[in-house]
């Protein structure tokens, strides 16, 4: 396993476009192509390769999330391509995923635009759904948490 403290993603900013995160990956130890990926399938990390690969027929806002969900795996060096990675790897990447893409005020911000509306909030932040859903779980972990601290 490659040595994660040398993995860094600093640099790698919410307010980013796709284009923009491909160029800061330019200078990161892994090559990311395109292709058109099984029905499904956003992208994949292979560790032996360092390669990410981006079904080719997403969304811009689709790819920018499956980028950095992929370059997250890369940053752990997990080998998502074969597939032999448990839940919890991937419950730790889309945790990390949704903290890397969306900005806490701009969220709070957006959640109060849209009254709540999950779709419109990721609209307005350049996420998918499915990254609200999980930037959404966080905050209830965090909130249970602090209950308990004070209760």
């Amino acid at each position: 396993m490659a040595d994660e403290a040398a993995r860094s993603l600093k640099g790698l900013e919410s307010t980013m476009t796709y284009g923009q995160m491909r160029k800061y990956a330019d200078n990161l130890d892994v090559h990311i192509d395109s292709a058109y990926l099984p029905q499904g399938k956003n992208g994949y990390y292979n560790e032996d390769e360092h390669t990410i690969l981006i079904d080719r027929r997403l969304l811009y806002c689709q790819k920018r999330c499956t980028l950095v969900h992929e370059l997250i795996h890369w940053q752990h060096a997990d080998n998502t391509r074969t597939g032999i990675y448990g839940t919890r790897v991937e419950h730790r990447t889309r945790r990390q995923t949704a903290l890397k893409l969306i900005n806490p005020l701009e969220y709070r911000t957006a959640e109060a635009m849209y009254e709540g509306d999950p779709y419109q909030i990721a609209c307005e932040l350049d996420v998918t759904l499915q990254v609200v859903k999980d930037y959404r779980m966080i905050l209830v972990q965090r909130s249970r948490q602090s209950s308990l601290l004070d209760g």
